[in-house]
């Protein structure tokens, strides 16, 4: 092929198979590289994901923050979960983490919850929220919502990020409902779920 400028050479047939040779400079030298190569590349660099729930119903302390705890991967490509807690970034960048629970009251009251998180053992700043929870309607009607929100987190490879909570009353709870076995039909319910998304 002979030399030709980049401004005189014609547009590329769309779709494109990914078999197309781009030219690069790697360490001082001129090689090529397929556009599928980068898609691999992109992928590992900005594509780490995962997601995961729990189908226990889960107890906090009332005078320490718990972690929530997860047993069940759903998808999982680079980020990790270890300790059943402990969601886990390889590559340095900024995460999405969107988590949500499941809460039960079974007090006459109102009660509340607090969640925040915490990167390597330590509660970040600023990120906790309220959560309040209504009053029981009866002795076997009890209060339940389902609350979630979403952090923007940079991280540095290896760090892990761990997502706590604290009633005000011990009898809170954030448990799991099964699947219905009559009609009519629905799923089960897990109690506590959780995605994160390399975004940057």
């Amino acid at each position: 092929m002979a030399d030709q400028k980049i401004s005189a050479m014609p547009p590329a047939t769309v779709p494109l198979t990914g078999a197309e040779l781009v030219p690069l400079v790697q360490g001082g030298a001129n090689v090529s590289s397929t556009v599928s190569l980068f898609g691999d590349y992109a992928r590992t660099k900005y594509f780490n994901h995962g997601a995961w729930q729990d189908t226990t119903t889960q107890t906090g302390s009332i005078t320490a923050g718990t972690p929530f705890t997860f047993n069940t991967v759903d998808v999982a490509d680079g980020v990790t979960l270890v300790s059943g807690s402990r969601l886990t970034v390889p590559l340095a960048g900024v995460y999405n983490f969107q988590w949500s629970g499941q809460f039960q009251n079974v007090e006459n009251e109102i009660e509340n919850v607090r969640v925040w998180l915490r990167i390597n053992g330590v509660d970040v700043p600023a990120s906790a929220g309220v959560i309040s929870l209504a009053a029981r309607k009866s002795a076997t009607i009890f209060a339940r919502t389902i609350i979630g929100w979403n952090y923007f987190l940079t991280l540095t490879a290896g760090q892990y990020v761990e997502i706590v909570w604290l009633p005000s009353v011990a009898s809170i709870t954030v448990p799991t409902f099964p699947a219905s076995a009559v009609t009519p039909i629905y799923p089960s319910t897990a109690s506590v779920i959780v995605t994160v998304n390399q975004v940057g």
